[in-house]
């Protein structure tokens, strides 16, 4: 499972919260993160920042706008599991 993480160097909130998907990654070892800098006039998919976009493979699985807490990520980032482990495999 890859998290795309669209970013800009100016957004303290994107900064802090690259620290936020870091740790995530260190902890589980099946999560990748790509950055992005994110520039409006190429990323016209994306409206706000930080973005994040879950992906398996080719498939998008999901995305979200906000510097979300640590605990919720892992919760969802669960049911994605669970739905790559049943369906996607």
């Amino acid at each position: 499972m890859n998290l795309t993480l669209y970013y800009s160097n100016d957004c303290g909130h994107c900064r802090r919260f690259q620290k936020t998907l870091d740790k995530i990654a260190q902890e589980r070892q099946q999560v990748s993160v790509s950055r992005i800098e994110y520039d409006p006039s190429i990323h016209t998919e994306v409206k706000f920042i930080p973005t994040v976009v879950v992906s398996h493979g080719e498939r998008e699985l999901g995305r979200f706008s906000s510097a979300l807490a640590k605990k919720t990520i892992d919760a969802w980032l669960d049911q994605l599991e669970e739905y790559i482990k049943f369906y996607l495999r």
